[in-house]
């Protein structure tokens, strides 16, 4: 039995699979199974990966009928035969010894889910931002039981940055939703997974790169607004007919919270049907989310006037669009900044960024591949660019920031938190 099998789902990703191999062929864990899904591929990702089961025999391939994302990991899970399950998405990659450290940490306290930090990754910039949520510190590190499950669901959503007992896998029969052409198919396995698990970890070290710039990720498809939707449908079937009525609240909680990226993510023509199936949730769901304060204010302007919210958030977009037709400066280059920056990056602005700003002396002298300029210079080598102010609005560092700009005289900005309320951020 290999100590981890990895699962690695491959569809038409050819520019990017000989990295994402080849980060998992150099762990420094050698006793892998490496089981690689050609979902149908019609590059030369097939044939890439025949290339790699030539050269290493840990690694073997399916080649299928393109069949979907959750086929194509059910299929691997079906195959799998080692201790713990690892997943790689074929257009990312992972570090040399994050196997080796989960595999350690998941040993030595017998759990059955152990998972890291990761790397928002934008490789042809450069560009790698630790994702770490700074106020669930004092869960990191130690192990967590189910007194603890209301935490699990607070850190970094994701399926792959860890590794899962494949026992309790099968005890459970966690599985992926099969929807052909679907997307978002790991939500439903992410939320099995931690209603399930009894001892759990998630370490503060970060392993996994998670490319930000493949144009054909699902997060940039504008045009699927009812995947999410059927993908918690599919769960809440699950957890009725098992009779969960403890992991039910979670499931109806994360279908109404999934609403709010998908009002932004889709096309601004699809908003306003979309919200009808918002209100046929709402009205149904509403009891998940009483008391979760912005959230449930949001669904219930949905819910009253969706006509208004659709072209207040349309008008506000169009409204920043303009203002960021020409040149773009950032001021600040904190969490918030970063936040401002994939969000230009995802809209297709990366090109129209001059330069980062910061009100003192900065040490940077880039970031992310722009120039890191005190304010006052920013202003003065580009006097016509678009201000984006990155902090949040109504702070003391907000008014500081937007009286440094009063002095230099412009009084014209982009509020950088309307940018994170109108814009999707992947």
């Amino acid at each position: 039995m290999p100590k981890i099998s990895v699962i690695v789902p491959v569809y038409n990703v050819e520019k990017f699979l000989p990295r994402c191999v080849e980060s998992i062929l150099m762990q420094t864990l050698d006793d892998l199974e490496i089981i690689c899904i050609d979902d149908g591929s019609t590059d030369e990702s097939g044939r890439i990966l025949d290339g790699y089961a030539v050269q290493d025999e840990r690694l073997r391939v399916i080649h299928q009928e393109n069949r979907g994302y959750g086929a194509a990991m059910n299929a691997g899970l079906a195959m799998a035969e080692g201790e713990y399950i690892g997943i790689v998405e074929s257009d990312d990659c992972i570090l040399p010894e994050m196997y080796q450290t989960l595999y350690q940490a998941a040993v030595e306290d017998d759990l059955e889910l152990v998972k890291s930090d990761a790397f928002y990754w934008i490789e042809s910039v450069g560009y790698m931002r630790k994702i770490h949520d700074d106020r669930l510190e004092r869960y990191y590190d130690r192990v967590l039981c189910d007194a603890d499950r209301n935490r699990f669901f607070d850190f970094y959503m994701n399926i792959w940055t860890g590794i899962y007992k494949r026992e309790y896998l099968e005890l459970y029969g966690i599985r992926f939703h099969e929807s052909p052409g679907a997307s978002y198919q790991d939500n439903g396995f992410w939320i099995q997974s931690l209603l399930y698990c009894r001892k759990a970890k998630w370490l503060s070290d970060a392993f996994y790169l998670y490319r930000q710039d493949n144009p054909a990720a699902s997060v940039r498809d504008q045009s699927k607004s009812m995947v999410m939707t059927r993908e918690y449908e599919f769960l809440e079937r699950i957890l009725r007919d098992r009779g969960d009525w403890q992991g039910l609240p979670y499931c109806c909680y994360y279908r109404m919270y999934r609403h709010r990226g998908t009002f932004l993510r889709i096309e601004d023509g699809q908003k306003r049907l979309f919200c009808e199936q918002i209100r046929k949730d709402f009205a149904v769901y509403k009891g998940y989310v009483r008391g979760s304060g912005f959230l449930e204010d949001w669904l219930y302007q949905v819910a009253t006037d969706p006509g208004r919210l659709c072209e207040d958030v349309i008008g506000k977009k169009q409204e920043i669009r303009s203002r960021l037709s020409g040149r773009i400066i950032v001021y600040g280059a904190g969490r918030r900044g970063d936040a401002i920056f994939r969000i230009l990056y995802g809209a297709g602005y990366y090109d129209r960024l001059c330069c980062f700003a910061v009100s003192q002396r900065c040490t940077d002298e880039s970031l992310n591949g722009k120039p890191v300029l005190n304010i006052e210079d920013a202003v003065r080598t580009y006097p016509d660019a678009a201000i984006i102010v990155a902090v949040t609005r109504g702070s003391g560092m907000y008014r500081q920031m937007t009286d440094m700009l009063a002095g230099l005289g412009v009084f014209r900005y982009v509020d950088g938190t309307d940018m994170e309320e109108h814009f999707y951020k992947p």
